[in-house]
């Protein structure tokens, strides 16, 4: 009982603390179902041997990677204008600010915790961390959508040695009969498959690395996540 009760309240004030410090969900799952059918390299596990759960933190489309776009397809697409809106940058930061206290909460708790920032690293998936920690399904995009706030950007998943309480996957349809993401793909890397559509990951041309016209700077994808940027859920 009283283990239950520590567990039940840890979950609690981590989850307290990310909202409080900026992000708008926290969720919370167990490392061994991200650990079940990840292939090798990719397991919560690389990260931290004896993981026991994993938290994902995340927010709705006032951080998504909304963009100011200006799309003209031509050989190379090299018109494909892209502008970062100016007042993200200082969003962002304060969000991520969420990250850091949680895992200087665990720490004085005496747990260990290590951070995957962005995803970048590429071990974790962060879209099935997210759905299985009940911050959203999956849309016919391929990307993870909460039914509120759109399509989700993780800031983090944390994995940790702590026990805590964790939901179920969301069961919902939140696109009904959208298609924008789809129509939004001007690369092929949706295909249908009877009333479903499946992503092609070798097509999809949001994570190449590219030179921003605009500013000069490097920048993620010719189209830099359009079809995320395009639904309509949580404007």
């Amino acid at each position: 009982m009283g283990m239950k009760y520590e567990t039940k309240k840890i979950t609690d004030e981590i989850k307290a603390l990310g909202l409080k410090k900026g992000a708008d969900l926290v969720g919370f799952m167990s490392a061994l179902k991200l650990e079940e059918g990840a292939p090798e390299g990719h397991r919560p596990s690389v990260l931290m041997p004896n993981a026991k759960s994993v938290i994902v933190i995340a927010c709705g489309r006032k951080l998504n990677e909304d963009r100011e776009y200006d799309y003209e397809w031509g050989p190379g697409y090299s018109k494909t204008y892209i502008k970062l809106k100016d007042c993200l940058a200082p969003l962002r930061r304060e969000a991520r600010k969420s990250v850091y206290v949680i895992k200087e909460y665990l720490s004085d708790k005496g747990f260990a915790a290590v951070t995957e920032m962005h995803g970048w690293s590429g071990i974790l998936s962060f879209k099935m961390a997210a759905y299985l920690s009940e911050l959203g399904v999956f849309g016919k995009g391929s990307f993870i959508v909460h039914p509120k706030l759109g399509p989700l950007n993780i800031l983090s998943c944390i994995v940790t040695d702590a026990q805590l309480e964790y939901g179920s996957p969301m069961n919902v349809d939140v696109c009904g009969d959208c298609i924008e993401c789809i129509i939004a793909c001007k690369y092929g890397a949706f295909r249908q498959e009877d009333e479903n559509f499946k992503w092609i990951a070798d097509k999809c041309r949001c994570y190449d690395l590219i030179m921003n016209p605009v500013n000069l700077k490097w920048t993620y994808g010719p189209c830099n996540s359009k079809c995320a940027n395009v639904c309509p859920i949580g404007r």
